[in-house]
């Protein structure tokens, strides 16, 4: 096992998180005229909880309470307290995660019981010496906070998933259930295994918790009192920042390669819309490994969202409500959908070998053969009949004698010299071929990139954006002019065509060279007799 900080960076969405708290920390402060010193006063925690139950019945008067709950746990703990002083025991014999209550009472029994409960153990605190928190009005309801939440989302990946099984003995009643109608009770069928979020929603619907209550009801409850046949030296946090910090998530153990979940999903299927949408589907289908998408990812919701299901039984060709509407299509292609198919491709295309050509095309661009790229199965109509004439992606991947150029590598400039500013440098000289076979070494040493690019040939079209594939592409002066193009803002004069091409792609690559003009242009002799001669003077 290795710890997560080993092998995991922080994604985007929680570095911006980070990013954002920072910026409001900072906002908070000089709102309420604080200086630089006192900024030091504002702290984050992961273990702030919002006390606003009351919303429900009405509009606050005064703002919600930040609560730092492992600040009291830690409290309870030195004087040999149990949780259940502030959480009453629930019907399964764990505890509640309401505080002193298992159901929400009227506003203002709610607002007596914490009131009562909150300020009346603070008292008695003070009353005997000991360390005791506020009990004045505004010392909780704070308009400026004295803490700032810094609460990062956690969930089972595969790693740790694996490692509950693990420890339950492979016994999987003790997490997953369903309700049965017909017992009016909950119960476990195999085989029928499914996200939490399958049921519990973000918010409370009929006899069904939330999935933030369920989550902290099940897991914590777990950790706290261990079923029988559960290893107890494997318990895990009780504490909020046990999970929701970022330093002790990657802390966490993970497992480098735990063996794969089985829910009756297919090695291999040919992705098409429903059986109900079958004969109005004009596209051809789609080759899709599961085995090889589950090793590139961490849970099974990066795609499922919620259901275990194919996704064309929620998303269909016309939309339904069980799929919130959104069609198949969209579901499949939406560019910036992080569960969609392209929206994923997307996202590996800004590794820094694939963005040099990339990251300066239209987003979700196509070249005139893409679609064939992943439709590359039978006709839908077509699909009882030939369907178990395939077993695996090997069937359709390209033939590797098939992954190379339609022309002879020396056919390959050398160089190639751009001499646009010649009246000002010496003309730039760009070492075309070996950027050629860089970019040929980078395609064959990815997978995808093998299986979606087809042929080598679209290389070319990393720079020679619009020229057809597997043609001796024109001149980028053939396109841009001297000058800019006027009203066509996205066909630039040939000097920034060259610019922001190349320039384009060393900064997404990543590249260190060249740091400055001199780096592609060497600088005439009378430039540099001229800038010798201003040093001097």
């Amino acid at each position: 096992m290795k710890r997560a900080e080993e092998r995991l960076e922080m994604r985007p969405s929680q570095s911006t998180a980070i990013a954002l708290l920072g910026m409001a920390s900072v906002c908070c402060l000089f709102a309420a005229g604080c200086s630089v010193g006192e900024a030091a006063v504002v702290r984050t925690r992961p273990d702030l909880v919002s006390v606003a139950e009351m919303t429900s019945f009405e509009e606050l008067e005064r703002p919600s309470v930040a609560f730092p709950h492992d600040v009291h746990t830690e409290a309870m703990k030195q004087r040999n307290e149990e949780c259940a002083i502030c959480h009453q025991v629930q019907d399964d014999g764990r505890l509640s995660s309401k505080y002193q209550r298992l159901e929400d009472a009227d506003e203002e029994g709610l607002i007596d019981l914490y009131h009562d409960n909150c300020i009346g153990c603070h008292q008695e605190r003070a009353m005997a010496d000991e360390e005791a928190g506020p009990v004045a009005c505004g010392e909780c309801h704070r308009r400026q906070p004295a803490y700032l939440s810094s609460r990062q989302p956690f969930g089972l990946d595969k790693s740790l998933h694996y490692r509950h099984v693990k420890a339950s003995n492979e016994k999987c009643d003790g997490c997953h259930h369903l309700y049965d109608e017909t017992k009016k009770e909950l119960v476990y069928v195999e085989g029928k295994e499914d996200s939490c979020r399958d049921c519990h929603r973000e918010e409370r619907e009929e006899n069904r918790s939330a999935f933030r209550t369920a989550a902290h009801d099940a897991c914590i409850g777990c950790h706290r009192d261990p079923p029988l046949g559960i290893q107890s030296d494997s318990r895990g946090p009780q504490e909020c920042a046990g999970c929701h910090d970022r330093q002790r998530q990657l802390e966490v153990e993970v497992v480098e390669r735990p063996p794969r979940l089985k829910r009756n999903q297919p090695d291999f299927i040919l992705l098409s819309a429903s059986e109900a949408d079958l004969e109005a589907s004009k596209l051809k289908t789609v080759p899709f490994s599961h085995v090889e998408h589950e090793e590139l990812t961490t849970n099974c919701r990066t795609c499922h969202h919620e259901k275990l299901e194919p996704c064309s039984e929620c998303h269909t060709l016309a939309g339904a409500d069980k799929g919130d509407g959104v069609k198949l299509y969209r579901a499949m292609h939406g560019v910036t959908s992080k569960s969609s198919c392209l929206g994923c491709h997307e996202t590996e295309k800004a590794a820094a070998e694939c963005a040099g050509c990339h990251a300066l095309m239209e987003q979700g661009r196509l070249s005139e053969y893409g679609c064939d790229r992943c439709h590359a199965g039978p006709l839908p109509p077509k699909l009882e009949s030939e369907a178990s004439r395939y077993g695996s992606m090997d069937d359709f991947r390209p033939k590797w004698s098939e992954i190379r150029l339609s022309f002879a590598t020396d056919d390959v400039p050398e160089e190639v010299t751009v001499g646009i500013l010649s009246e000002e440098y010496e003309p730039a000289v760009m070492p075309h071929r070996k950027i050629v076979n860089k970019l040929r070494q980078y395609i064959n040493d990815s997978d995808m990139a093998t299986q979606f690019h087809g042929h080598e040939d679209i290389v070319c079209q990393g720079c020679h954006h619009q020229s057809p594939v597997g043609e001796k592409p024109p001149l980028c002066g053939s396109c841009h002019g001297a000058e800019s193009a006027g009203p066509d803002l996205f066909k630039p004069g040939l000097r920034g065509a060259y610019h922001q091409q190349c320039l384009g792609c060393h900064e997404s690559m990543k590249l260190k060279e060249p740091s400055d003009c001199f780096g592609c242009h060497a600088a005439k002799q009378p430039m540099i007799a001229a800038v010798t001669s201003s040093a001097v003077r």
